[in-house]
């Protein structure tokens, strides 16, 4: 027994590994050789932009599919057969030629990246590890929050040495032969490890009524749980993509602003192990509702900067802390509040509006930075704050509703 678990641990460290190359390779090449590919290719910037849209478009439309493939039990498979498929998405990207092959290349990379990275991930590691689920996500995302630390570094270093070409062909290469096989081999681990369910237990699900999928998208929960993730999802890529142009209009000098973006980054690993210190303390709804909040105060902030730029650095304490949380707390509090069958189709179902809001966020900051700068930059980031917060309040209030009324039912008559 105490074998197998130091196993299942170990194989948690190395899925952590493995998605912090997939999501280097994968994810953040994109952002680190934008420039590379508009100054070398002749293409615009907003060009570019739209193959990362397509991307993250494809990949919310495949994440139902792969759910399910997940709850069937195909997780090591899927996992490693995407991670592989992306590494050879990336070798397509490395031969381009022409903008409409790398649409194609990135949209066949969005639907590889629907399973492997950090959604099937959590779905399959909510589905084997049961109890232990929360403390293997938050493992992987201390790894994987520096998966950009290491990309963006690693690719100008080998763009300025090689090329874009060959550093294209190298993190391809990283993905298919160190990336895949380990997926592949902790995945199997894990799954292997998972206790087999008794006769006993068989019989009494199969005369559970089902509360799967449909039951789920009849909750008004599950509405509550999508609205408030999509929109801090909004939230947060709109910040990515226009913080550094609204500090610049704010004058804030250029080291500033940049020494800014590469600290939200890291504040995400210091939420997550925050998170850790106080997780036997505080339930997973008060934590979330603390999250949700802190992205609420860290968007009051940004109206304060004209008159202190000092500001800034609380701000990037709360905004990146607190959606680092968040990513955590998505899929283990979607089995909480929803169950965990058909766990993995309903996690692809709410990664939908969750990629779609990423994918939309480019757009929509752009409409509203040509509309007032940075002004429209922080309306729209404490509107989309402002919603997610009530929307999760709702939902930790429906619960606590349902919860009081369960307690009354089965208390016992005095």
């Amino acid at each position: 027994m105490a074998a197998t678990l130091l196993r299942v641990r170990l194989a948690t460290h190395g899925m952590a590994i493995a998605q912090t190359l997939l999501w280097a390779s994968l994810y953040y090449s994109f952002p680190a050789m934008l420039l590379t590919w508009h100054q070398q290719l002749s293409w615009s910037i907003a060009d570019v932009s739209l193959a990362f849209t397509l991307a993250l478009v494809a990949s919310a439309l495949c994440s139902p599919f792969i759910g399910r493939l997940i709850d069937k039990g195909f997780g090591p498979q899927v996992l490693s057969l995407s991670a592989l498929l992306g590494g050879l998405a990336l070798l397509a990207v490395s031969q381009v030629e022409h903008l409409w092959q790398f649409y194609g290349a990135w949209l066949l990379l969005g639907c590889t990246s629907a399973g492997c990275l950090y959604e099937p991930c959590f779905a399959f590691l909510t589905r084997y590890r049961g109890s232990d689920a929360k403390s293997a996500i938050t493992k992987v995302t201390l790894y994987a929050g520096f998966a950009g630390t290491v990309s963006f570094p690693l690719c100008h270093y080998l763009v300025g040495l090689v090329g874009w070409r060959a550093t294209s062909v190298g993190l391809a290469l990283i993905v298919i032969f160190i990336a895949t096989p380990l997926l592949f081999s902790c995945a199997k681990l894990i799954q292997g490890a998972k206790k087999p369910v008794s006769p006993q237990a068989k019989t009494r699900l199969a005369s559970t009524p089902s509360k799967g999928v449909s039951h789920s998208l009849k909750s008004a929960m599950f509405w509550f749980i999508a609205i408030a993730f999509s929109l801090s999802a909004l939230n947060h890529t709109v910040l990515v993509s226009f913080l550094l142009p609204s500090m610049h209009v704010i004058n804030f000098s250029p080291n500033d602003a940049v020494l800014v973006m590469a600290m939200i980054g890291p504040m995400q690993v210091v939420g997550r192990i925050a998170m850790m210190s106080v997780d036997n303390r505080l339930s997973n709804t008060v934590i979330t509702m603390l999250c949700f909040g802190s992205l609420l105060v860290a968007a009051s902030l940004l109206w304060q900067l004209n008159n202190s730029h000092q500001l800034i650095w609380l701000f990037v304490v709360l905004q990146g802390s607190a959606y680092g949380v968040t990513s955590i707390l998505r899929p283990v509090l979607t089995k909480q509040l929803l169950g965990e069958e058909s766990f993995g189709a309903i996690s692809g179902l709410l990664a939908v509006p969750y990629l779609l809001a990423s994918a939309s966020a480019p757009f929509l900051g752009a409409y509203a930075w040509q509309v007032n700068q940075q002004q429209g930059i922080f309306s729209l980031v404490s509107l989309s704050a402002v919603l997610g917060f009530v929307a999760m309040a709702a939902c930790c209030l429906q619960q606590a509703a349902k919860t009081t009324n369960y307690q009354k039912l089965t208390a016992k008559p005095k």
